[in-house]
């Protein structure tokens, strides 16, 4: 969705809204993540449907690999809603699981996640959106988006909040925003109508 530098104000948020040590911190940010997350999708409806090869059907979060309770995101109050509201006739769903199988920081693996065998007929055949917070290296979505087509998926595409970048660590990130100021606070909500980040792209991996 947007470029997401670290350190930054969308980074702050994107962290805090579940990671914050404080409860109140946590309650204001998830507002945010929402309000970013349904502006998007309104805005970029049409990019959607057209990596899908149509209008998807479901959409469901990136399950976490460290955390209990599943995702994160998922939790954010109203914002299953919001997101059926942004992209009418798809639905919010949960689909996937976590399996035994490893997945570290650039470490995908196509089994660690995996849809159980009674909702598979929910995926064979389906467009299929993930949405996640953050995307770093991108281990998790690819190992989601894989377990979703060797389910029967006919598409996936991942939707992050925030393409983490690392200008101090990463050279080409570096020279991306020398060109470009990176975004302030007062950008969060009004970035998420302008182009996303697949038309914005940086030539350099991950980390």
């Amino acid at each position: 969705m947007q470029m997401c530098p670290l350190p930054g104000p969308l980074y702050t948020v994107l962290m805090g809204y579940k990671e914050a040590p404080v409860a109140e911190a946590r309650a204001r940010f998830g507002p945010i993540v929402r309000s970013l997350t349904v502006a998007f999708l309104h805005a970029h409806a049409g990019c959607i449907d057209a990596l899908a090869g149509g209008r998807p059907h479901f959409v469901l979060p990136v399950p976490s690999t460290i955390r209990p309770g599943g995702s994160p995101i998922a939790r954010v109050p109203g914002l299953a809603a919001g997101v059926e509201s942004a992209l009418p006739g798809l639905r919010w769903t949960g689909l996937l699981c976590r399996t035994s199988e490893p997945v570290g920081h650039m470490h995908p693996s196509a089994r660690a996640f995996a849809v159980p065998p009674t909702l598979r007929c929910r995926v064979t055949g389906k467009r299929l959106v993930l949405l996640d917070d953050t995307y770093v290296s991108g281990a998790r979505s690819q190992s989601a988006a894989a377990a979703l087509r060797r389910a029967g998926a006919a598409s996936v595409v991942v939707v992050a909040l925030g393409r983490v970048l690392r200008p101090d660590r990463v050279p080409a990130h570096a020279a991306f925003f020398s060109c470009r100021p990176p975004p302030g606070p007062e950008s969060l909500v009004a970035a998420s109508s302008g182009p996303c980040a697949r038309c914005v792209q940086t030539p350099a991996g991950t980390e």
